[in-house]
């Protein structure tokens, strides 16, 4: 009589085990953060359009109290910080000046800027230094168009400070734009891109290429004139 045919199936050795999830945690090295990434960076940049959306919204509302003009367009005097757009040290102040509309100065860094830092609290004069308040631009990530104006809906008011000029990085100070001038973004925020906001309150994602496009559109409306940011 013949025995019983023994199965070949067997289960897998502790060693072939090993080996498995050793090679699904290398793929899952591999593949997982790419994917994350994309996420995590997708999220940042809508978080900083929220950002832009909310800022444009406070100076909009500055505006509708002073007869149609932005902070850096009045005196000290009447509210404004027109004393203080020739030095791009000073552009928290033209944030500041927001306050009244702008709960917290958290909004004005970009999710994805790791070079800032966040701050909570603006600077009254009387705010102890260890609460670190708004009084510098180590704070902000955001750019301010000084010629901007709501009688020019796309004229560019504000955005990231990930900028280009003829392929060179541009670094904090007073941008000042002239005809010829190719204007880009970095690739330290946002993949290569960045978020604008405009003179009528919206904010759109764009290429440094559509960044390019949309400023010389701006400087032929404005017949050459020069154009000034302060970036932070």
């Amino acid at each position: 009589m013949r025995s019983p045919r023994r199965s070949t199936r067997r289960g897998l050795t502790l060693l072939e085990m090993a080996v498995t999830m050793a090679t699904l945690a290398v793929l899952a090295i591999v593949v997982v953060p790419p994917a994350l990434q994309n996420g995590h960076a997708k999220s940042g940049r809508i978080r900083c359009l929220a950002n832009l959306k909310s800022i444009g919204l406070g100076l909009r509302t500055f505006s509708s109290d002073h007869d149609g003009k932005f902070p850096m367009d009045l005196p000290v005097a009447l509210g404004g910080t027109h004393e203080h757009v020739s030095d791009a040290d000073q552009l928290w102040r033209h944030w500041a000046a927001l306050s009244g509309g702008l709960a917290s100065p958290t909004i004005l860094l970009c999710p994805d800027d790791l070079a800032r830092q966040r701050t909570r609290s603006y600077f009254s004069g009387t705010t102890p230094a260890t609460t670190d308040p708004l009084k510098d631009n180590h704070h902000i990530s955001y750019f301010l168009g000084l010629n901007a104006s709501e009688a020019d809906p796309q004229s560019i008011l504000a955005g990231d400070r990930n900028l280009t000029t003829n392929a060179v990085p541009v670094g904090p100070g007073r941008l000042v734009l002239t005809d010829g001038m190719v204007v880009g973004f970095t690739s330290a925020l946002h993949n290569g891109s960045g978020n604008i906001l405009f003179g009528d309150g919206s904010v759109q994602q764009m290429s440094g290429d559509r960044l390019h496009a949309t400023w010389h559109d701006a400087a032929t409306r404005s017949k050459g004139r020069t154009n000034v940011w302060l970036v932070p």
